[in-house]
């Protein structure tokens, strides 16, 4: 079984305090994240901490924990490298594993570089607004705490869709559009599912968004299979007219994870008639040259009897507009299907494999597929290798497969 954790903020979003309160509703050590975040004022002068702790709280009918903090700040701006070496400082003084301190670091000089592209400025020269004050170290370092005293560190984290918001929002620069364009540059270029949620304004903070990308890159559109074991309500501060302001952590475990990758891939599917063999060989070829990770056509009879085949392709994200292009163009469809899935993938490497057949000595790329306990269930000579040596020897594409694959197995057992 392989421990997963979820974080859940399709509905409001996600912010630095609601994660940290939600890691303590989940059972993280509150003594042990109080006195780190207690310790950050040390090291960033002008700052002093009131107080700091967590209250359970009710939202909208739903017990939670919600973050208490007051501290007093006599500068609204700081340049964002002296925050860094100040943070960097906080960091070396408390008991961290190097995972736990990267993740406090890694989070803060995402928000900065976000900053600097945005601004159009140098990362040394960026100077931040909402995000310095010591209650953005109480944030990070808190929630590293508590993610290393839960040992979250070590187990693998998903995200749902990430609610934003709508509107807009005032900040330091004046009135902008929410979602802002640090939200924006921060998610910008991974695999996140934004959605604009229930409520208008700013629902993910930068912060907030600056640790998700820092926990995981792995966006999910629904809960993977896996068995509940705790669960963390983190409750925001706005009041929200019609929707509970809740950050929801579930950790469990799953046996689908075992050793295995995982990645979110989108099937393409169309019903294409009246089409030639020909046509759809051209299609499957354009198709794969378009960046598809697979494509199958499926024969079957549609309506009136009729024969056809159902095309099935599956890609990235990024392959998709490509692909649509094509088969609007090539196939004659006026109707395309696309839903996103998760897709489960063995270990799989592929080596060079030196043969020698007839006294012929080739290379060889296989690829080598790998169970969940290690152990090799396939091994596949590259085809396109295969008719290579079939040409080169004058026999038939049967027979050198027969020969490449005694021989590969052969050479494999004693590499």
């Amino acid at each position: 079984m392989t421990r997963i954790a979820i974080i859940d903020s399709q509905i409001t979003g996600i912010s630095g305090d609601m994660l940290l309160s939600c890691l303590i509703d989940a059972g993280a050590n509150k003594d042990k994240v109080i006195n780190a975040i207690l310790t950050c004022q040390n090291f960033l002068k002008g700052s002093r901490i009131i107080s700091a702790g967590f209250v359970k709280t009710v939202s909208h009918g739903f017990s939670a924990t919600r973050f208490r903090f007051e501290y007093r700040d006599s500068a609204r701006t700081r340049r964002g490298t002296e925050m860094y070496r100040a943070l960097a400082l906080c960091c070396n003084s408390l008991d961290l594993e190097q995972r736990t301190k990267m993740f406090i670091l890694d989070s803060f000089k995402t928000i900065i570089v976000a900053e600097a592209f945005i601004h159009g400025e140098e990362f040394s020269n960026v100077h931040l607004h909402e995000t310095s004050s010591i209650d953005t170290f109480a944030d990070l370092v808190g929630c590293a705490i508590a993610l290393q005293d839960l040992g979250l560190f070590e187990c693998r984290i998903f995200s749902t869709g990430v609610a934003i918001g709508g509107g807009t929002l005032k900040f330091s620069h004046g009135i902008t559009t929410n979602p802002s364009n640090v939200i924006l540059e921060i998610f910008k270029g991974k695999s996140f599912i934004l959605v604009g949620g229930q409520s208008e304004g700013e629902l993910t903070t930068p912060t907030g968004a600056a640790m998700l990308v820092n926990l995981t890159s792995e966006s999910v559109s629904y809960y993977p299979s896996f068995s509940p074991q705790r669960i963390g309500y983190g409750a925001g501060h706005k009041n929200l007219k019609q929707t509970p302001n809740l950050l929801r952590l579930v950790i469990g475990s799953s046996s689908l994870f075992v050793k295995t990758n995982t990645d979110i891939v989108h099937v393409i599917e169309t019903n294409i008639d009246d089409i030639s063999g020909e046509l759809i060989g051209n299609l499957i070829m354009l198709l794969t040259e378009a960046g598809a990770k697979d494509v199958a056509a499926i024969p079957g009879i549609s309506k009136k009897n009729r024969p056809m085949h159902l095309l099935r392709i599956i890609a990235d994200q990024s392959q998709i507009n490509g692909i649509l292009d094509i088969l609007f163009k090539e196939s004659g469809s006026t109707g395309i299907r696309i839903h996103e899935t998760q897709r489960f993938i063995l270990p799989r490497s592929v080596i060079t494999v030196p043969i020698n057949i007839f006294d012929n000595h080739f290379n060889i790329h296989v690829k080598i597929a790998k169970d969940t306990s290690g152990n090799t269930i396939n091994i596949k000579p590259e085809f396109e290798d295969v008719k290579i040596i079939s040409s080169r020897l004058g026999i038939t594409l049967k027979r050198t497969m027969d020969l490449v694959n005694a021989d590969v197995v052969q050479n494999i057992g004693r590499m």
